[in-house]
Parts: structure tokens; C-alpha cells; sequence
């Protein structure tokens, strides 16, 4: 092993060490409880790490993780997911059938009372797609379906842009939120409601928004589903963008639960006897991505092979896992469907003076100034890629801006590197968000110049591909352009975590890693 190989090793396991993580310690999954059986008056608190900009995201044409963990509390969309096997289930739908492969018939459940009291009906659907469809043309939520219609007071059809096999998967997802025209007006309009969204049939109802404080949430003791109890009256959202100090308040009584934390700080908490910790992956691998627009010197296929070369990617799963699982060789987390070995573990072992030689010839032999954009809980991985490209010369500056900025900032190209993950444990129409042609005005992750006809040509048969193994070899012809055009690096397999108090239980994840929470019980 090189000596630059061995000290950024040590570096990631002397992070691990200084941060007193026990090689023993317990750390919990989810989806591990029981459902809750109990109702009663006590409020959970739970500390978010950012206060998100808005609640309801679709007018807002943005899908903020804080804001769908309240979402999904909220309004409930036509169908769920039984995360053991992937069965589509019925919620507010009770059944649908396929009239043809774009266009889907959802019969209504009759017994669905939203907000406002009045009853669930089809119009209430066609509103919302509509929603979908004229304020979130360019995100998830809105460009893979052309509208609705009322068949009659209790069925309704959804004509969708494409056909792909898991788009009922898709509409499961908590961003498609069903509510009605005369919740959203007495809110005061689309705008206003994604501030005040007193509206939806879901487990919990909106109560309040005291700006930089918190967000209150209180029980719907008329949900429509017998079979769900909520443990909770009261659910109340501090938002805490220092982890320790979120931990802190867990440990203190002053909340229950404190969501997204680093992975890696989090395990510091296992065996502690005042606190659990919870880990969890979700059906993703982390990527490093760089822009490749005009202006950056990541720009350069040189300066982004160099980049590659000098990482130590068991280093940077060791901090990324806190040392639960290996760096990834495929752009599918393994165990997926779709998997595919695209790289070997030689290829992808630390070459400083391969890397020096890069940049030596893209004429950046005398250094380079880079920064590189993430969240808060990303800082202790990006902490060992600034270790790892100090020493070829490169000087990483590290950006953590709140969620609304970072949201920004990747929208607008504000980085040269940036860390993201891509949800592809089904093939729903949103994945390859980053590469696909059609993403270019609202995603510019790498930069809109990544993007190729033959690259966009792939997500969309990955994507409509009924055959699963059919589907694997159409993404490893995708990560072999990856490969050979050096877009982008696969690190390790995304994990969250999650500090609770030792007599909560119940805790359980939806969709891309958020969090259900209205599943928390004690």
C-alpha cells in the first residue's frame, strides 16, 4: 500500500476513532417495530436538521426531503408500498386498472373525508394533477403526467407522459399528495398553501408555522383507515442545523427524535444509555459528480481523471457507512435488480502520481482551486476528499449552505463538485434525473452539457424496459459511458441516521430514504 494510500486510510479511521465509535456498539435499522395500537395526548418532538422553505411542494415546483417527512403526514396519495416486497397497495385508491400503457383508472375510496369535512371525489384528483401539471411541469412531480379526468364521482382516469413499469410505484411517492380545490383556496391559493397547508386526508393535520421556530402538526382523529393508530396527539418540528446539538436535545428530554444525522457522527451515540441510534440504507449509492460547464476547470476529462485517481474510496466509505459496508463498484447499490459490477476494486485503487500526471497535462501542474457543494451531514466525507486532493494540489473549499440555498446552488451550477445520490431501486420515470435531456431546466447536476442523445436514449429504455435483466444491461451500457467519459464516480452505498430516545419505537422510512413520522409510538 503507497504511503498517500495509508494515510488517508488512517485519516478516515482515526475520524472514526476520535468521534468514539465502538467496533461493538448497537446500531438499529428501521422498519424493525411492530404498528402502533395506542392513542394518547402526549406530543412528540422531533429536531429536523433544516427548516424547509415551503410544505407543500408541488406549487412551489421543488421536493425538499423536511418537507415531504411532513407531506406524507399530511395528504395521502392514491397508492402505497409494502416495503418488504414492492406490492402496490391500496390507500386512497381501492383499486385501478390499465386501459391502455399511458393512460390508468383509479376507483375511489367512498369514505375519505378531507380537511375542510367534505367528502374525497374524483374532481378532487383532477385538481390536483392539475397542480402537478402547471406549477411542477419540469420536476418528478409533474412532467411524467399529462392530466386527469373524472369518469364519475368515484373513478377517475390519469393520462401519464410515458409507460414504465413502476409508475404505480411512482405515484406512491409522498409528492403526490391528493388534496381538493376548496381546501387549497381557503388556504389562500396554491402559493399560499405551501406555507399553509391546511388541506389533504391524511394521519395528521397542519396546525402551524412560527418561522425559524417550529412547525405543529396535530392528530386526525378521522382518518379514513381503521387499522392506523396515531400514538401522538401532537407532533411538533424544531429545526436544529447543528448535529450534536440535536443529539443533545434527544439526550435531554428536549426531543424525541433527531432526523438526519451524519452517519458517521451518529454511531458515536451506539451503546449510549440515554439514546438509540438508527442506520439505515435505501436503495441508492452516493456519486461524485462534477460541472462540466463552460469556466470550470472540472470541465477538463484530465482534471476529472485526476480527481478519481487521488480518492481513497475505502476511506470514504469508512466515514460515509461509519464502517457498515464497502465502497461501491456500480452506479445501483449491490443487491439491487439492476447492480452491475463497472468497476474492480484495482481500478479503483489511489494513484497519486497518476493523478499529479493528469493534471500536470490539462496544465494545472501548479495547483487548482476548487468547491465542492453539499448539506451539513456531508461534511466529514467531504473532509477526506480535501484531504485526498491536497495532496495532488488541489484545494477544495467545502460549501454547506441551508437546504433551500443548496437546492439552488445544484440547480444553478453554483459548484465544481458536488456529492448526490440517485433513488434507483425501482425504474420509476424519475430516475437518472442528473443525465436525462429532459431534466436539463430544472436538474444541471454535472452540468446540462453531460447529457448526449445515446445517454438519453438509455434512461428512457432503462426506464420503459419490462424485462428487469433486459433493464440491468441497458444501465451497464449507461456506466460504461459514465466510465469512459469520466462524468462521474461511484463512492458507497447512502445511508441516513437518526438519534431516539430509548422508549420510542416505531420507526420506519418511506420512499428515498424519508422518514414516516407518524409511525412513532412509545
Amino acid at each position: 500500500m503507497k504511503f498517500k494510500k495509508l494515510a488517508a486510510t488512517i485519516l478516515a479511521a482515526s475520524m472514526i476513532a476520535s468521534m468514539g465509535i465502538c467496533a461493538n456498539a448497537e446500531i438499529m435499522d428501521a422498519n424493525l417495530d411492530a404498528p402502533n395500537t395506542e392513542v394518547t395526548d402526549e406530543t412528540l418532538k422531533i429536531a429536523f436538521a433544516n427548516e424547509p422553505a415551503t410544505i407543500w411542494g408541488a406549487p412551489a415546483g421543488q421536493v425538499e426531503n423536511e418537507a415531504q417527512y411532513i407531506a406524507g403526514a399530511l395528504m395521502d396519495s392514491l397508492v402505497k408500498v409494502d416495503k418488504e416486497t414492492g406490492e402496490i397497495l391500496p390507500s386512497l385508491a381501492t383499486s385501478w386498472e390499465w386501459v391502455d400503457g399511458t393512460h390508468c383508472k383509479f376507483t375511489l375510496r367512498d369514505d375519505v373525508t378531507m380537511s375542510d369535512g367534505t367528502p374525497l371525489v374524483a374532481d378532487d384528483v383532477v385538481y390536483t394533477v392539475g397542480i402537478w401539471t402547471e406549477y411542477s411541469a419540469n420536476t418528478d412531480t409533474g412532467r411524467f403526467v399529462k392530466g386527469a379526468v373524472a369518469d364519475d364521482e368515484h373513478t377517475v382516469t390519469i393520462e401519464y407522459a410515458l409507460e414504465a413499469p413502476d409508475l404505480l410505484t411512482f405515484m406512491s411517492f409522498t409528492n403526490f399528495g391528493i388534496v381538493s380545490e376548496d381546501e387549497v383556496n381557503a388556504a389562500g391559493g396554491p402559493e399560499a398553501a405551501v406555507t399553509n397547508p391546511v388541506m389533504g386526508s391524511g394521519k395528521y393535520r397542519f396546525v402551524s408555522w412560527e418561522r425559524g421556530q417550529s412547525i405543529t402538526l396535530e392528530r386526525n382523529d378521522n382518518y379514513w383507515d381503521p387499522d392506523y393508530k396515531g400514538y401522538f396527539k401532537t407532533i411538533q418540528i424544531t429545526f436544529t442545523n447543528d448535529a450534536a446539538a440535536r443529539e443533545m436535545a434527544v439526550e435531554s428530554g428536549d426531543a424525541q427524535v433527531a432526523l438526519d444525522m451524519p452517519v458517521i457522527q451518529a454511531a458515536t451515540y451506539a451503546g449510549s444509555d440515554s439514546v438509540n441510534v438508527i442506520a439505515f440504507t435505501f436503495g441508492q449509492n452516493t456519486h461524485l459528480w462534477f460541472n462540466m460547464t463552460d469556466g470550470h476547470a472540472t470541465a477538463d476529462i484530465k482534471v476529472r481523471q485526476a480527481i478519481m485517481k487521488a480518492l481513497n474510496y475505502e476511506a470514504l466509505a469508512q466515514v460515509g457507512t461509519a464502517g457498515t459496508a464497502p465502497m461501491a463498484v456500480g452506479y445501483a447499490p449491490a443487491g439491487s435488480l439492476y447492480a452491475n459490477e463497472t468497476y474492480t476494486a484495482e481500478e479503483k485503487a489511489m494513484d497519486i502520481d497518476g493523478a499529479k500526471a493528469l493534471l500536470e497535462e490539462a496544465g494545472y501542474g501548479d495547483g487548482l482551486d476548487l468547491s465542492i457543494l453539499g448539506t451539513q451531514d456531508s461534511v466529514p466525507v467531504y473532509t477526506v476528499i480535501q484531504e485526498n486532493l491536497r495532496a495532488i494540489g488541489i484545494n477544495v473549499t467545502i460549501n454547506t449552505p441551508d437546504v433551500a440555498q443548496f437546492v439552488g446552488d445544484a440547480n444553478g451550477g453554483n459548484y465544481d463538485l458536488i456529492s448526490v445520490g440517485d433513488y434507483i431501486e425501482n425504474r420509476n420515470p424519475g430516475i437518472l434525473p442528473f443525465v436525462s435531456q429532459a431534466s436539463i431546466d430544472t436538474f444541471v447536476i454535472g452540468g446540462p452539457k453531460v447529457t448526449t442523445p445515446e445517454m438519453d436514449g438509455l434512461v428512457q429504455e432503462i426506464i420503459a424496459e419490462q424485462d428487469q435483466a433486459a433493464a440491468k444491461e441497458k444501465l451497464a451500457e449507461l456506466e460504461q459511458i459514465f466510465k469512459d467519459d469520466a462524468i462521474e464516480m461511484d463512492l458507497y452505498p447512502e445511508m441516513k441516521a437518526a438519534v431516539i430516545a430509548k422508549d420510542i419505537k416505531g420507526f420506519r422510512t418511506l420512499e428515498r430514504g424519508f422518514n414516516d413520522i407518524t409511525s412513532l409510538y412509545k
